[in-house]
This record gives structure tokens, C-alpha cells and sequence, in this order.
């Protein structure tokens, strides 16, 4: 009998980046068999600047586009080596760290994966701002990952 995993249900912070991508990988590897599930989680800000409805709504596809090409390319190369479940789930909201960490929570995951996105310079510098945020009040534990 083999030992259960402890992270079968993965977060992961989504906005199409390298980093992100390498996290996306990352949960694949931990999550691994047909039981887990990984959600790639894009939060996505609210369209203010448009005039009209119509105008709004081509703004918000495109936003969803830019961020669900490459998870469709990388779910497609994972699918040969990880049996999980990986999907890409939406919210809306201008408070990213704040989205990520009430989602899992909320959602009962198990870990959280992020990209760092730093570029340098201090501790939040090395994060990004986001990494930074979600370290501070994730409730529940935290994978960083960063593509060198």
C-alpha cells in the first residue's frame, strides 16, 4: 500500500508567464496520477476604461485569450506525462494576491504555486508583488517557483 500524497488538489497563480508556467509544471509533477486535480487560476482585472458593453466584452475575450493560449499549449505537452485533471478556471478582480489566497481557501487546495516574477533587489523585488502579498497571508502552504 503506498503512502497518500499530501498535495492532491494544486492552485496555481496563472497569468501565461514563464514563471507561471514553470509552477503550472511544477504542480503537475506533485500532483502526478489520475487523482489530483490542478486549477490554473488567471485573475484577471475589471475593463473599466471601456464606453460601451460590446466594447467591454471584446476587451474582457481578449484578456481571457492572452492567458488561455499558452495554458491550452502546456495542457496539451503535461497531458503526456501527468495523468491529473488540469484545468483553467477565471476571476475578476483588481486584487490579485488577495483572489489567489481567498480562492484556496476557500476552494480546499492543498498548496498554492506561483511564479516569483522578481526581477531583483530586495526581498520583494525577488518576488514580485504579487509573490510577496500571497507569502504574507496564504492560508495555505506556498510553492514559489522561478525560471532562471
Amino acid at each position: 500500500m503506498s503512502a497518500a500524497k499530501p498535495f492532491r488538489r494544486v492552485l496555481v497563480g496563472w497569468d501565461g508567464s514563464r514563471d507561471a508556467s514553470a509552477a503550472l509544471r511544477a504542480a503537475a509533477a506533485i500532483v502526478g496520477d489520475d487523482e489530483g486535480h490542478v486549477v490554473a487560476l488567471a485573475v484577471l482585472p475589471p475593463v473599466w476604461h471601456a464606453e460601451t458593453a460590446h466594447e467591454r466584452s471584446v476587451n474582457e475575450i481578449a484578456a481571457r485569450d492572452r492567458v488561455q493560449a499558452p495554458f491550452e499549449r502546456l495542457n496539451i505537452e503535461l497531458a503526456v506525462t501527468c495523468g491529473a485533471r488540469i484545468n483553467l478556471q477565471f476571476d475578476q478582480n483588481r486584487h490579485i494576491p488577495d483572489t489567489l489566497c481567498r480562492y484556496a481557501t476557500e476552494h480546499g487546495f492543498d498548496l498554492l504555486a506561483l511564479g516569483r516574477h522578481g526581477d531583483g533587489g530586495g526581498i520583494a523585488g525577488r518576488l514580485g508583488h504579487v509573490a510577496d502579498a500571497v507569502v504574507r497571508t496564504a492560508g495555505v502552504p506556498l510553492l514559489l517557483v522561478s525560471v532562471p
